[in-house]
Parts: structure tokens; C-alpha cells; sequence
């Protein structure tokens, strides 16, 4: 045999060799990836481990979610998160499922919305979500397909994937705020003053306080807020705003200034009681069908609120702003003409 066939021999088995572990390499993936494996595998069972979640896209905007003992946190807001709304993120993460597998090229990447988002044109979300010890993973959420799957790729791994559920995570920080704010139901309401910016103040109450006036503070929702009043970062609003102090029968007082600005609604509130303001139901008036603690306890509630409304300035809807400073306004001149002339100024 010539050295030339033996070669020629040697470099067949390399081959040879070299298509074996090849289909075998193949198989081997085909095994590890399947449809209905889970996406992220390791958060599956460790969702009451986490401590912090952290969403960002390519546009700058982000949210930072933090676990305490008191709950969740929006950290930018420094105020308390929609505990709920953070846990069926972290379900529909750990309940991540493959459909199928697509491309691995990250110049495909864009059309599936699973590029890194440190680039300002990525469109997909990355989520970071963390424990106490380290981080447990990290996926971009890309473009939707259909309305129950979508596009996603774990942080730093080549291969991008049709997943279901379709995982929505918006990176706003207000979007994920507690928006309940106050829940004063209308029954127990006994007064209101209403004092427009540079304008006497009025006063309302038995047959001049309207229900709609009397309900302003029932079911009230915030939309953002900022952690400041609004004295802060040179807001010249003393002079301008709006101001409406409501009083229950129990002597719980409410105070309330507001402003406008560029389209919104923002409001600043304080809670106190005042036993000289508390007064005995008439005969004859229904209870407050609300039985929370705020029924129960005005001081303990007046100092729940206290706490809430500390150092911060809430936006609410326009038609809620309306109900707050404008609901007395429609009042008949007969109703009016009840209301005492002089009316001491809101602090």
C-alpha cells in the first residue's frame, strides 16, 4: 500500500469521524430543546425567592420592583407596588413555555424584537429578576405573535424562541404603582370647604353638600405621583392652587390643594384629627356601608394617611380633579346663600 492511499485513508476516517460526532452534536440539541420545555427553568419553584425585579427597554425608561417585609416596592416612586400585578409577572415568567425554536443570528434578532436592549432602537424588554444572592435570570421579551404567545430570548444566549404565554411588562415606573389612594365613602362625610385659588372660601355641608361633592374622596385611584410636596423644586404653588378641606362626622380632616400643569392633574393631601370637629349623626342617617379601619379608628386611619401622603404629590384624573375642587360649584344660589359669610382660610 503506497503512503499516498494511506493518507488518503486517513483523512476518509477523519471525516468519517467528524460526521458521527456532528449528527450526534445535533441530535443532542434537537433532545435538549424541545416544544413545551421551560424557558427559564430556574425560576420555576424560586418565585417566593425573589427579591427584585428590574425591566428596561432600549427607549431609556426602566422600573426597579423591591421585596421587603411590607411588600413590594416601586423603587423610583419610593411608594408601594401593585403586589398583585407583580406576581402574575413572575407566574407567566416561570410559566414560560418553547413553542418552537427560531433564529440564532443576532442580525435576525430586531425582526423578533429580541435584541439587546442596549441599543436606543430595540423594541423588545429585558427583565431581570434577582434574589438575595445573585440574579436567578434574565430574558428580552420580544414582539407579540397572535395574542396568547410572543418572541423571547434569554440574556447572553444565542437562540431566540416562540414562547407562550405572551409575557407583557411595561417599563413605566407609574404602571406598576398601587393606585388605590383614598376610599372615603360619601356617608361619612359631614363638611367641605372649597377655596379656589384667590378666591373666598366656601362652605357645604347638610343640605348644600351634594353627593357628588360629598363622594369626592370614595374609590379615589392616583395615576403617578412624585416624592415631593409641592413646595419642592422651586414649584411657586401657594398662591395658585386649589384647596378643599373635607371633614367626617368622626373628625377626621382631610386637606387637599391641587395644580394643573401641561395637562395634568396633581394634588397634595394631609390627615389629621380634630375631636372639636367630630360631630353626632343625625337621626335617622345610614351608617357608612364601608366598614374599614378608617370607619373604625379615625385616628389610626388619620395616621395611615398621614404616612401615605407624606412628602408626595399624587396625579389624578381630570374628572376627579373636577370632583374634588369644581362639585360645589353647581350648587343652586339658594343653597349658596346658607353658607356663612366668613369662612376661616384652609392652613
Amino acid at each position: 500500500m503506497t503512503l499516498r492511499r494511506l493518507a488518503l485513508l486517513a483523512l476518509a476516517a477523519l471525516v468519517a469521524t467528524g460526521g458521527v460526532f456532528w449528527l450526534s452534536s445535533q441530535r443532542h440539541l434537537e433532545r435538549a430543546v424541545r416544544a413545551g420545555d421551560p424557558l427559564l427553568p430556574q425560576l420555576r419553584g424560586a418565585i417566593n425567592d425573589v427579591t427584585e425585579i428590574r425591566i428596561a427597554r432600549g427607549d431609556g425608561s426602566r422600573v426597579t420592583l423591591q421585596r421587603a417585609a411590607d411588600g413590594w416596592t416601586v423603587l423610583e416612586r419610593s411608594y408601594r407596588a401593585d403586589a398583585g400585578r407583580v406576581r402574575k409577572l413572575l407566574l407567566d415568567l416561570a410559566a414560560l413555555e418553547i413553542v418552537e425554536e427560531k433564529t440564532h443570528d443576532p442580525a435576525r434578532y430586531a425582526v423578533l424584537g429580541v435584541e439587546d436592549v442596549a441599543s436606543p432602537a430595540a423594541t423588545g424588554t429585558r427583565i431581570d429578576v434577582k434574589k438575595g444572592s445573585g440574579a436567578i435570570q434574565s430574558v428580552i421579551i420580544g414582539k407579540p405573535s397572535g395574542s396568547r404567545e410572543g418572541y423571547a430570548r434569554v440574556a447572553a444566549a444565542a437562540p431566540s424562541f416562540l414562547a407562550h404565554p405572551q409575557v407583557v411588562a411595561e417599563s413605566s415606573p407609574a404602571r406598576w404603582l398601587d393606585t388605590t389612594l383614598l376610599d372615603v365613602a360619601a356617608e361619612r362625610i359631614r363638611a367641605v370647604t372649597l377655596q379656589p385659588g384667590g378666591k373666598p372660601p366656601r362652605s357645604y355641608e347638610g343640605p348644600t353638600l351634594s353627593p357628588t361633592l360629598a363622594g369626592a374622596l370614595q374609590s379615589l385611584a392616583l395615576e403617578d405621583l412624585h416624592p415631593q410636596p409641592l413646595e419642592v423644586a422651586g414649584r411657586d404653588s401657594a398662591a395658585a392652587s386649589r384647596q378643599a378641606r373635607f371633614v367626617t362626622w368622626d373628625g377626621l380632616v382631610i386637606d387637599v390643594r391641587g395644580r394643573e400643569q401641561g395637562g395634568r392633574r396633581w394634588v397634595e393631601f394631609t390627615a389629621k384629627t380634630e375631636p372639636a370637629e367630630a360631630r353626632p349623626r343625625p337621626a335617622g342617617a345610614s351608617p357608612s356601608p364601608v366598614r374599614s379601619a378608617a370607619v373604625i379608628d379615625p385616628s389610626a386611619d388619620a395616621g395611615l394617611l398621614a404616612r401615605r401622603f407624606a412628602d408626595r404629590e399624587f396625579e389624578i384624573p381630570a374628572y376627579r380633579y373636577s370632583s374634588l375642587f369644581d362639585a360645589g360649584t353647581a350648587e343652586p344660589a339658594a343653597a349658596e346663600a346658607r353658607v356663612p359669610a366668613s369662612v376661616p382660610s384652609l392652613p
